[in-house]
């Protein structure tokens, strides 16, 4: 039976007001660089309940609203988080940022190398840890000031840090980006969504052909600073130095490899933190205090740190999914993807490129979080994306690989503010760090723009694009099945 359609004073439309109060806030908090999510809950609520004045009926609304936050889309999408926050906390507890400072001081990489090595190891931590927000803060205070001293260009150090936080963005089963992408793109011809193994091993081969043009342009540009005083350099890396940390780089592996050979994502993290638990416990990376403790009354550790870094976010995508649910109730969402595909998509490529430019023009206006940007759009990618029949696989990656691009070398980028925080915090310490400004790496996070190049050929040409089979399977075919 075909669920009753919501109806708003000034027809369909008027559904989207939440979503745009929403949107023009976030976009404010952007530009304005206020980063409070909880700012941006609270204007989605508000939004809400401004909407609910042109709802004929309030009742089916708020009914609508509350099967939104209770979706499996949005459920999904949090409880990976909850899980993988915990997972997280626990790796960045085990010293791997030591273990990839004592591997660079043993390679002995100096100036561009050095360069190379900084994009690599933030990569690594990305990769492993699932934030490109905690790599960023993490790496730049012990990679930047030791690669100035090694004789490294600054905007490019700095360039190359961002670059690797995006790449772990990316590409790491367990980051936000890799969640919200795959769990908000749903199939056609069965129940669910995108599987994160399986869109993770489609995005491989974008990601390395990026990491790679990002590394050739590292190694040319990232060395043309000057040499300061190398016995300072391995100094301050002498500080930062635990081999033994290179040891939680095996549950990262596990947890990749389980996840493309398409294992359930929670049977990965969950063999992910039991791997990572014994391994930091039996290497003595950490004590079992670092996982749970209890002191003074409070309890600390990975687990409650882990899920509280991850709760405001969680309550935002279950508000922002809520909107989406009123856009598809009103019939709103339909209209917006007939009018596209009557008027502007005229082919695969041009469904392909709406999607592309869609997830380009939110990742420019809602840069401060890419989360964000990813929960906002991914709404009009499934629906224009299932219209078009392309494969939940192929969506997700474009999603993925666009909208994380922006907020690492904008200006008015998230990551690119918190690095600079970063580096100012470190200048009293560090007399000899030149003064970066938030322009400076706008053309030197080489990865950041390569993966957007990568993903528009791509769009153009049709490089590795799907569709769904009948089954769910990805198919080769632009002819779409039929029932």
């Amino acid at each position: 039976m075909e669920a009753k359609k919501l109806e708003f004073r000034g027809g369909s439309a008027m559904s989207l007001i939440p979503f745009i109060f929403f949107i023009v806030i976030t976009i404010v908090l952007s530009f304005a660089n206020f980063q409070d999510i909880n700012m941006m809950v609270g204007a989605g609520v508000v939004g809400l309940l401004i909407g609910m004045i042109f709802c004929k009926n309030i009742g089916d609304y708020w009914d609508v609203i509350l099967t939104g936050l209770g979706s499996k889309v949005a459920m999904t999408a949090v409880m990976l988080w909850l899980v993988v926050g915990i997972y997280g906390s626990i790796l960045k507890s085990g010293h791997i940022v030591e273990g990839l400072v004592w591997l660079s001081v043993k390679l002995g990489v100096t100036g561009s190398v050095f360069t190379v090595a900084a994009f690599i190891f933030a990569a690594l931590f990305a990769v492993a840890t699932g934030s490109g927000f905690g790599t960023i803060s993490t790496m730049s205070f012990i990679l930047y000031p030791a690669g100035i001293l090694l004789g490294a260009n600054p905007a490019v150090l700095a360039g190359a840090i961002l670059s690797g936080a995006a790449f772990g963005d990316n590409f790491a089963p367990v980051s936000d980006t890799t969640i919200i992408a795959a769990t908000s793109q749903e199939y056609t011809y069965k129940k669910g969504t995108a599987e994160i193994g399986g869109t993770v091993k489609a995005r491989f081969k974008y990601v390395v052909v990026a990491g790679v043009i990002a590394i050739i342009l590292f190694a040319i540009f990232g060395g043309s600073g000057s040499a300061l005083e190398t016995t300072e350099a391995q100094s301050l890396l002498a500080e930062y130095q635990m081999p033994l940390g290179l040891l939680l780089l095996i549950p990262t592996l596990v947890v990749i490899i389980m996840a493309i050979r398409g294992i359930n994502i929670f049977a990965c993290l969950g063999t992910g933190i039991v791997l990572a638990t014994v391994i930091g416990l039996a290497a003595g990376l950490f004590d079992f205090s670092a996982i749970v403790a209890i002191e003074d009354g409070s309890i600390s550790g990975a687990i409650s740190g882990g899920v509280a870094g991850m709760f405001n976010v969680s309550i935002l995508l279950m508000v922002v999914v809520s909107m989406g649910n009123l856009l598809i109730a009103s019939g709103c969402m339909e209209s917006v993807v007939n009018w596209l595909n009557n008027s502007v998509i005229k082919s695969e490529t041009g469904a392909e490129l709406a999607l592309f430019c869609l997830s380009t023009i939110f990742g420019i206006l809602i840069a401060a979080i890419n989360t964000i940007a990813n929960i906002c759009v991914a709404p009009f990618i499934n629906a224009i994306g299932k219209k078009n029949g392309l494969h939940p696989h192929r969506r997700a990656n474009i999603l993925a690989t666009t909208i994380c691009s922006f907020p690492f070398f904008l200006p008015y980028g998230g990551c690119v503010l918190l690095l600079l925080g970063g580096v100012s915090s470190m200048m009293d310490t560090y007399t000899f760090l030149p003064q970066l400004g938030a322009s400076d790496m706008m053309f030197t996070a080489f990865y950041s723009w390569a993966i957007w190049i990568v993903m528009l050929v791509c769009c153009i040409t049709g490089i590795g694009r799907t569709f769904e089979g009948k089954n769910g399977e990805e198919i080769k075919s632009k002819t779409r099945p039929q029932l």
